[in-house]
């Protein structure tokens, strides 16, 4: 947990701003991707899509490598990266079944191949070493956490703008544990921490931001009423270059209501499990979780009860507008977590879906065409929610 609070000044506003730039170069790949479709007016496969973008921005800014995932599908890092992402059947199955001292007698640490760590790992080595025998600022999530031990202890996050508070699920307990585990902690980070930080970045950061942005673009595509009011907020925000800074993104209540939705009906997890510290009462429920319990909570069932949240499988991001947000019951909307061991890159996948989608619905009009998969088609996973394919028509503005 003390790493937790350690790596999030990470993503703290002014560090987040050093990387917004990093994104939008990545985006540009995407949107030049996007507009010989349009051109040929051809259907496309958003999934797809989106996976080459999330893929690149992870890579520069997590291990400040140009993949170019749309033209050299074949190199070394996004083999290696589909590799991890996509573990045998057999690797994942025995990696649940088996003892932990079964594993390790047959030299298998989990259901990535070994190779594949090995690779990231080896990579970012390198990339550490080379920051510390150089001056260059690159404002990358390496170089930050590089410098995390400058960062003072009391600067463990900074305010959610109101418009995006409701993400966080942090109530009076979850500070007072932040600031009991901080008191006295030195403020440093090893590099095999982050080692470890690179690689749960990658990991949790590629797949998930991906799938958002397809659900996203398949509820735009069934609900144009939907796609029109986002587009006239996104038209109203821009300037006259056509760009979207920081600060205002965040404000963008509309976008973040459709980020928000879409998180809630296709809630990418679809349990938390978590294991209990120590002994623990519910409230006045007479019930107490004792240390060392495993606790699993269906992030997917709560998002979809109709007394939380009325029409439960229809897309309506009104919900989630500000004048609707006191309505919503707390830990009823779990795509982060909550807590102190929420997804501690939770700023940085909305920072980066939001501006996906704002450029894109900005220059493209998404369709529901003959193709488009209505329920959407999902891979079976044990712990995702995550869509085959998503493939809709695009037009030009």
């Amino acid at each position: 947990m003390v790493i937790q609070f350690i790596v999030s000044p990470t993503f703290s506003s002014d560090r987040m701003k050093k990387m917004f730039p990093m994104i939008k170069q990545c985006l540009d790949e995407l949107l030049n991707t996007l507009e010989m479709n349009a051109n040929d007016k051809k259907e496309v496969d958003m999934k797809l899509m989106y996976g080459n973008l999330t893929m690149d921005v992870i890579s520069t800014c997590a291990f400040a490598t140009k993949t170019n995932s749309y033209k050299d599908p074949n190199s070394p890092f996004i083999k290696n990266a589909h590799k991890s992402l996509n573990p045998k059947s057999y690797r994942l199955v025995l990696s649940i079944m088996l003892p932990k001292f079964v594993m390790k007698l047959i030299n298998m640490k989990h259901a990535i191949e070994e190779t594949c760590c090995e690779f990231f790992f080896k990579l970012t080595r390198l990339i550490i070493n080379e920051r510390k025998n150089s001056n260059q600022k690159y404002n990358d999530f390496i170089d930050l956490l590089l410098n995390a031990e400058k960062d003072k202890p009391n600067e463990v996050s900074d305010e959610f703008d109101s418009n995006e508070s409701h993400h966080v699920n942090e109530g009076k307990e979850e500070l007072e544990i932040q600031k009991k585990v901080m008191s006295g902690v030195e403020h440093y980070i090893t590099d095999d921490e982050i080692l470890a930080n690179a690689w749960i970045f990658f990991v949790a950061g590629y797949d998930t931001t991906a799938t958002t942005l397809s659900f996203a673009t398949y509820e735009l595509a069934l609900n144009p009423d939907v796609q029109q009011k986002l587009y006239e907020e996104v038209m109203s925000s821009v300037d006259t270059n056509g760009e979207i800074d920081y600060d205002l993104l965040s404000k963008l209540s509309y976008l973040d209501a459709v980020v928000s939705e879409t998180l809630r009906l296709h809630a990418l997890s679809i349990r938390v499990a978590r294991i209990a510290s120590q002994d623990y009462k519910l409230g006045d429920t007479g019930i107490t979780i004792k240390k060392g319990q495993a606790v699993s909570i269906p992030t997917y069932a709560i998002a979809h009860l109709e007394e939380f949240y009325p029409n439960p499988e229809s897309f309506i991001p009104e919900r989630f507008l500000p004048e609707n947000k006191p309505k919503l019951v707390p830990y009823t909307y779990l795509p982060f977590g909550g807590g102190p061991r929420n997804c501690v890159g939770m700023r940085f996948g909305l920072m980066e879906a939001k501006l996906g989608l704002a450029h894109v619905i900005r220059r493209y009009r998404f369709l529901k065409c003959a193709n488009t998969d209505i329920p959407v088609s999902l891979i079976r996973n044990l712990f995702l929610h995550t869509p085959k394919r998503v493939i809709v028509g695009i037009d030009k503005r």
